[in-house]
């Protein structure tokens, strides 16, 4: 299918003006996370009845097209909107009403493989083109073959859309769903921060003695300055394994740097001085001793029943998803298990108040998860 390529304002402006008369946009979005320390929010694809474009969203203000967005008239199609709709708003300031995501649908119609490559070949035979699935977005110009491959990712969710959602009518699952779309609307993207002890998750650093614990400190803290310096993820600097070796052995990195695994040519020119300084001030630093924290017995207590009662609801998800012929995380995501779990709810009014769960799910599960909870833990 033929596409426009805008990387002009006035065209995009042009191309807003006539969107906003249709009655669907079907949108995607391209990233450059795997190649900046900060993600860009770096292409934007549309497709609608007569249109289908590519937007450099790095060369236009995308601002004329969020009344779009906002705008219950227009419906919007999206493949995981979560994941779309967070780039948008950590982009500019939005909101959106009335989407409609093909993942989400086919999680309520028990696919199982529901990526958009997946369904793309199950229901048109169709091959998608993945080569460029982690291509930088950032770099310009972009080669005709990128835009090829970006242009594709819209065409057929609308089709998708049609398929599904005449599914989800004829299993009466249309409603649960919007509701679920409604809920997605909502999410807002994480701030980006930084946690110094964040190398205490780190596998096996729980492993290490205080002073292997003090340099992995020092080199985990200087890895993220040297990640922002070179505007790089964190990951593609030096790996997380590299940091424990040397955790283990830095005096060993400081005498021969070259003999650790994982240490090329180019990390050696790039990153040789700074790791060496690392190690040098996590010898010199006091041993680092992880902080214990005294929990009550009463407080253990209250946490391995929250535990319980969340494996408990898991259950209860599975049994109901087996039922339904959907997927477990379309009845009840993670995150809104565990709220149900530490609110403890007694009644219909206590479920509709749990953020995330929302009145068409309390109709549909309300009275039958507060049975099975009160029946597998009839004191809590």
């Amino acid at each position: 299918m033929s596409y426009s390529f805008i990387d002009k304002q006035k065209d995009f402006d042009e191309l807003c003006v006539k969107l906003a008369s249709h009655k669907y946009i079907s949108i995607d979005t391209e990233s450059n996370s795997l190649y900046a320390y900060k993600e860009k929010f770096c292409l934007m694809q549309l497709s609608s009845e007569h249109s289908n474009a590519v937007i450099d969203t790095l060369a236009v203000d995308i601002s004329p097209i969020l009344p779009i967005f906002a705008d219950p008239a227009v419906e919007k199609i999206f493949h995981s909107a979560d994941s779309d709709i967070r780039v948008f708003k950590a982009a500019i300031k939005c909101s959106f009403v009335n989407i409609f995501d093909v993942m989400v649908a086919a999680k309520y119609l028990g696919i199982i493989k529901c990526g958009l490559d997946n369904m793309v070949k199950e229901f048109f035979k169709t091959e998608l083109n993945k080569k460029f699935q982690k291509a930088d977005w950032g770099r310009r110009p972009l080669t005709k073959e990128m835009l090829d491959y970006a242009s594709c990712d819209t065409v057929y969710l609308k089709k998708l859309r049609d398929l599904l959602g005449a599914e989800l009518e004829k299993k009466g699952r249309m409603e649960e769903a919007m509701s679920q779309f409604a809920q997605i609307c909502k999410i807002e993207p994480t701030p980006m921060r930084f946690d110094e002890s964040g190398f205490l998750t780190l596998k096996s650093a729980r492993q290490l003695n205080g002073r292997g614990l003090a340099v992995l400190r020092e080199l985990y803290i200087a890895r993220e300055v040297a990640a922002i310096k070179k505007n790089t993820p964190s990951f593609k600097v030096i790996s997380e394994d590299l940091m424990l070796r040397l955790s283990v052995a830095p005096r060993e990195g400081l005498t021969n740097l070259s003999i650790f695994k994982g240490v090329s040519g180019y990390v050696l020119a790039n990153h040789g001085a700074w790791i060496r300084e690392a190690l040098q001030r996590g010898l010199k630093a006091p041993e680092y001793n992880v902080p214990r924290r005294e929990i009550s017995r009463e407080k253990r207590a209250y946490f391995e029943s929250i535990k319980t009662r969340f494996k408990t609801l898991k259950l209860w998800r599975k049994e109901t998803a087996v039922r339904r012929n959907m997927l477990p995380e379309s009845i009840l995501g993670n995150d809104v298990l565990e709220r149900v779990a530490l609110s403890q709810p007694k009644s219909l009014e206590d479920l509709l108040a749990i953020k995330g769960l929302g009145a068409e799910k309390v109709s549909l599960y309300g009275s039958e998860l507060l049975a099975f909870v009160k029946k597998h833990h009839p004191n809590k």
